[in-house]
């Protein structure tokens, strides 16, 4: 009978020891922790995506915006290694993403490719003629390898943390330009396989990815951006294209992702 009531006391006690050790629910939390990463195409998104949190939980959000422009996927992948950087944003990611509930990642193609398989993932050259030169699935590899492993570092820093993980993919606000210049079909295929990698990556680790080409572009990938009045120098979000990009993002709710 002791013997008996020792193992009830033992059992019991690893219980209670378990129900402390077990991390708060996220929607239990009075702050949350926002860890926006972009490039210039999430500019101004992180404070409109954070205000709609806000309204939606009632939790206070507080924002790390880390956009900078022309962010390639690859720096991030190689500062989350602890590799050495130039930028101080970077620097920092590790540390902010080891704290943050919300983590919400972009990184374009540039820097992720092998030497001998180049693509030409924006259909533009340097003196902005557009053109497309290989844009197959098999370009993407490196970029979906690079992506697979920002989201296992992130995973890693968050420690089995409850945690909002959330990608979004890529607009092109040329498309206009695309088809005035003849390059638009196979743009519009290089695109394809562009947001395909993005996906593809994500769904490595659940991670939800909101569908900004589609709010911007169209399910036929034939909507202006510029037209619908989404971009404030033709490229970039103004407000309403911040709004919309945000939208995409808040439909996809708020449960932590478990890879």
């Amino acid at each position: 009978m002791k013997t008996h009531f020792k193992l009830l006391v033992l059992v019991s006690a690893g219980l209670l020891i378990g129900a402390c050790s077990k991390p708060p629910a996220l929607l239990d939390l009075q702050e949350w922790d926002l860890v926006w990463i972009s490039d210039s195409s999430g500019w101004d998104v992180a404070q409109v995506y954070a205000a709609m949190i806000e309204e939606d939980t009632g939790i206070k959000v507080n924002v790390h915006d880390n956009w900078i422009g022309g962010l390639p996927a690859a720096s991030v992948y190689h500062a989350l290694l602890g590799e050495p950087t130039a930028s101080l944003t970077l620097e920092r990611l590790a540390d902010e993403i080891r704290e943050a509930e919300v983590i919400v990642f972009y990184g374009n193609p540039e820097d992720s490719w092998e030497e001998g398989n180049p693509a030409d993932w924006l259909c533009v050259n340097g003196i902005g003629m557009n053109y497309v030169n290989n844009c197959e699935m098999e370009t993407f590899d490196s970029y979906i390898q690079i992506l697979e492993g920002i989201y296992a570092k992130i995973f890693e820093l968050r420690a089995g943390q409850p945690t909002i993980v959330r990608a979004f993919d890529a607009y092109n606000p040329l498309i206009t330009r695309f088809k005035e210049q003849g390059s638009y079909e196979d743009c519009k295929a290089c695109w394809a396989n562009y947001n395909a990698a993005i996906h593809q990556a994500a769904a490595s680790y659940n991670v939800p990815v909101a569908g900004v080409a589609l709010a911007w572009n169209g399910p036929n990938w034939d909507q202006d951006p510029v037209a619908l009045g989404y971009t404030k120098d033709d490229i970039h979000p103004n407000q309403e294209g911040a709004r919309v990009i945000a939208e995409a993002l808040r439909v996809l709710g708020y449960d932590p992702v478990m890879p």
